[in-house]
């Protein structure tokens, strides 16, 4: 069958089973339902499935008019399968779509047939381009058909006319000036319409000063129309300053623009004092942003510095509302009688508390990076939670962390729920295991400050010089005076993964743009993969949950800052990151202790120690 030969019937694609919209403009992606079902009714001809076939495959993907190169994405996509896209399509089948062109009578389905057959075949083809460029245009300027397709039909007759040399300039005037006339004529009820339609035009070509100021005019007056919705006349009021050529004039407009946001915040609180306290805060926030954006010349003049400090209070009153009103959400107990089990087994029985020491410093494992991922992506797959985006706050009202919903490059839920079981098993390792082998370590030998110190200043993984340091915090630690250890040792933990990083010739400087040479921060060195090529991606992505993420225990931050308060620091998250510090400078002396070369050195020392004169506090008689 010659797909070039056979005659086209263009009664074979009647949509009766489609209902067209008032100004009869689809979106092609449901015109392909109705064309596919078509072509599997009885008494189909083969060439007429074949056509049927084809324009459903051409019309099933979904438009990207601001990619020229790959206009076209698939309506599904999941792991490694997808739906057809245009390029998918046979020679023989984009010839076919140019033929089948010149028979459609409706402009949603030209415009798509036209454009896969000129972008994917002829591109010498003028007359198909001009086909498809004045059936994308021919959407209707309603809201209705706007903002399911007709935005992005215009949008790719654009990128089309601009690459038609002459002919497109004119075309592109055209536009401009539909777009033009339409937004002159806005009124209230048209809602997003217009700011919407000023956009497409500000960004499609240039404008002569006389008619931007029309344009700004009619977009100012609508806003003042539409005061009583403030998000609608916050839009009118953006797009408008986007218009202005005068500094002042966008000022004033910028602020209107904040105040459409305290608006907002005051509507809520009236309508629900406390349900609004909960919400006003994103207004808030947005009001204060808008208003510190602009000039301080300006704000010193109006006064808007006085009304900043104001909305701070508010704010941070807002949230602490916001706080005493949420709910606490509990789960089920976790039963650690086990883990305490094992880890006083682990420390027991020792008569060397070299030893004992090195076992309490290796008790319990680090994450494992893939298995902790692996249950983030489980727990978040099939909720919706991860699609919206979401904010952390402290138990001061601050807000700490803020993360965007899900997107096609990243998906922030997953790395907040890997942030939350890290922290959540940091909690029960140190609830269930090392806090009960510590007092049971403790309460068997005894570990003065100068044995402790002595073992830094011996490890390989403590920095020179910085022993001593090192020393108190991990004696303070085995003490029980956790909160004393953590502001110690948590400084000195950053310069040692930054030392240790240096051993590896791995460079640890920013060089900024005046090239001066700093340090990097301890998440910036976290984030770099020789740090988990050098202590692995357990004990990076624990120290990076537990100590540098917006949003999780944030423990080096908040002590660098002084935020640190005494139920953080001597929590339980604390004793883990003091146990962190404990294995990072005795992993070396546990690997030591456990091999055969320990075993001879006692020996020896021992063997030593009961020939006359010699020193009796060898290693192994410590205690």
């Amino acid at each position: 069958m010659d797909l070039q030969l056979e005659d086209i019937d263009p009664s074979w694609w009647a949509l009766d089973a489609v209902e067209a919209s008032a100004d009869g403009y689809e979106p092609p992606e449901l015109l392909s339902i109705a064309l596919e079902s078509l072509a599997k009714r009885d008494g189909v001809g083969e060439f007429q499935e074949v056509v049927l076939d084809t324009l459903a495959q051409a019309t099933s993907a979904m438009l990207n008019p601001s990619d020229w190169l790959h206009p076209f994405n698939p309506a599904m996509q999941l792991a490694d399968r997808r739906s057809i896209i245009p390029q998918d399509l046979s020679s023989e089948q984009v010839a076919l779509l140019a033929r089948i062109a010149p028979l459609l009578d409706r402009p949603d389905l030209l415009a798509r047939v036209a454009d896969i057959a000129w972008f994917y075949g002829d591109r010498s083809d003028v007359d198909l381009l001009d086909t498809a460029i004045n059936a994308y245009r021919a959407a209707p300027l309603a809201a209705d058909v706007w903002f399911s397709v007709g935005k992005d039909a215009w949008r790719r007759a654009m990128e089309l006319a601009k690459r038609r040399g002459s002919p497109g300039t004119k075309v592109l005037g055209e536009m401009t000036a539909a777009l033009k006339d339409r937004v002159l004529k806005g009124s209230a009820s048209d809602r997003f319409l217009i700011p919407d339609l000023a956009s497409l035009m500000r960004k499609a070509a240039s404008v002569l000063p006389a008619e931007r100021s029309e344009v700004a005019d009619a977009l100012l007056k609508l806003s003042g129309d539409t005061r009583a919705e403030p998000r609608l006349s916050r839009h009118l009021l953006r797009e408008a300053a986007e218009w202005l050529g005068d500094k002042q004039a966008v000022w004033v407009v910028t602020e209107r623009v904040a105040r459409t946001y305290l608006a907002e915040a005051d509507a809520r609180v009236a309508a629900d004092p406390i349900g609004g306290a909960m919400v006003e805060g994103l207004d808030l926030e947005k009001a204060i942003a808008v208003f510190v954006g602009l000039p301080r010349s300006y704000r010193q003049a109006n006064g808007i510095d006085d009304l900043i400090g104001g909305l701070r209070k508010r704010l941070q009153g807002s949230r602490e509302i916001t706080l005493e009103n949420m709910e606490t959400i509990r789960g089920g107990s976790v039963d650690l009688t086990e883990m305490t089990a094992y880890a006083r087994e682990r420390v027991s029985g020792q008569s060397d508390r070299l030893i004992a020491l090195a076992m309490f410093a290796t008790l319990v494992p680090l994450v494992d990076a893939a298995q902790i991922r692996a249950g983030a992506e489980e727990a978040l797959q099939g909720t919706i939670g991860q699609l919206f985006p979401s904010a952390t706050f402290s138990y001061d009202g601050r807000k700490v962390a803020s993360t965007q919903g899900r997107s096609e490059s990243s998906n922030p839920a997953i790395e907040r729920e890997v942030v939350r079981l890290v922290t959540a098993h940091a909690l029960m390792k140190a609830h269930g295991a090392i806090a009960p082998a510590r007092e049971l370590l403790t309460a068997l030998h005894r570990y003065d400050r100068e044995f402790i110190t002595a073992l830094c200043v011996d490890s390989p993984t403590v920095p020179e010089g910085h022993g001593d340091l090192w020393g108190a915090g991990l004696a303070f630690g085995l003490s029980g005076d956790v909160g004393s250890a953590v502001a110690i040792l948590v400084p000195q933990l950053e310069h040692s993964v930054r030392t240790l990083l240096k051993r590896r010739d791995v460079h640890t400087l920013f060089v900024d743009d005046q090239g001066v040479e700093s340090e990097k921060s301890l998440n910036a060195l976290l984030e770099m993969q020789e740090a988990e090529d050098v202590f692995g991606t357990g004990f990076v992505i624990e120290l990076r949950s537990l100590l540098v993420v917006q949003g999780g225990f944030n423990l080096r931050n908040e002590i660098a800052h002084g935020l640190v308060d005494d139920a953080a620091a001597w929590s339980y998250q604390s004793l883990y990151v003091w146990w962190l510090c404990l294995r990072l400078a005795l992993l070396p002396i546990a690997q030591y202790v456990n091999s055969p070369a320990y075993e001879q050195d006692r020996d020896a020392a021992t063997e030593n120690s009961i020939r006359p004169g010699s020193d009796r506090s060898s290693a192994g008689e410590r205690d």
